[in-house]
């Protein structure tokens, strides 16, 4: 499953969850209607690995996107698309070690010590049920919320030269260093949803919880000489806040004079 498929996958289901939530004739006041929704969101967190993950990673960054259908009945579902970073890689100084001079530096076309980074790159993208129960917020459209999906999970080590080339680690050689896994998985949430009354403050916050079984995708680490076919179970717990745009129809405000 590339990219690419995963893209378009979810671009589809967000043309279907626009069109059928356009579609909906049911209209009413947030501030006291539960109503269906269309939900654009942008998110951003940090989370923190766990199981054989952690071996290769600490702390990272992600942030992304996800579009949801609400119905009236505070059911959700949708699709969710995360992108992965960080700086964070254990074991630095294991990594393309066999390039590496007596003084621990890799030495580039110029003949001087190349600055590189070694990166943490990965993202998630999948499906997601939920639902919103109504216990606390503004209208019976907030509330803590509960999601549960699956997701197709990636991650693997970028390495990012600063100052010149590389050549035994340019283009295809680059995939021999770096480790890459993948696999699908589980992917759950809870938190907070909030619509507010007048549409200007509507976010969610809570924290989600990731479980891959994931494969080498390389069969062969140049550095440490060694073949890679593998299982392995890879998670993250983290911390996710984002900011919603939700789409419906509002009652119209309606005088009568007797």
């Amino acid at each position: 499953m590339g990219l690419k498929f995963l893209v378009k996958t979810l671009f589809f289901l967000f043309l279907l969850t626009t069109l059928s939530h356009s579609s909906a004739d049911a209209q009413g006041d947030v501030g006291t209607d539960t109503i269906p929704m269309v939900l654009f969101q942008i998110q951003g967190g940090v989370q923190q690995p766990f199981g054989d993950m952690s071996d290769y990673f600490g702390t990272n960054a992600m942030v992304g996107f996800s579009f949801a259908g609400k119905t009236k009945k505070n059911w959700l579902w949708g699709g969710d698309f995360t992108f992965m970073f960080g700086d964070q890689v254990k074991n630095k100084s294991q990594i393309i070690q066999e390039l590496r001079n007596s003084q621990g530096n890799v030495v580039g076309l110029t003949g001087e010590p190349v600055n590189f980074l070694l990166l943490e790159r990965g993202y998630t993208g999948g499906f997601y049920a939920g639902k919103i129960f109504p216990w606390i917020g503004p209208n019976p459209n907030s509330g803590i919320v509960f999601k549960l999906g699956v997701t197709y999970f990636e991650h693997r080590i970028w390495i990012e030269a600063r100052q010149d080339d590389i050549p035994p680690i340019e283009g295809e050689y680059r995939k021999a260093y770096d480790r890459k896994k993948a696999g699908f998985g589980l992917y759950e949430f809870v938190g907070y949803q909030h619509f507010s009354n007048n549409r200007y403050a509507n976010f969610f916050v809570g924290f989600d919880f990731y479980q891959a079984f994931t494969v080498d995708y390389r069969t062969y680490n140049i550095d440490d000489m060694s073949y890679t076919d593998g299982d392995y179970f890879d998670g993250i717990v983290g911390f996710r806040i984002g900011w919603v745009i939700p789409v419906y129809k509002q009652a119209a405000n309606k005088f009568y004079l007797d």
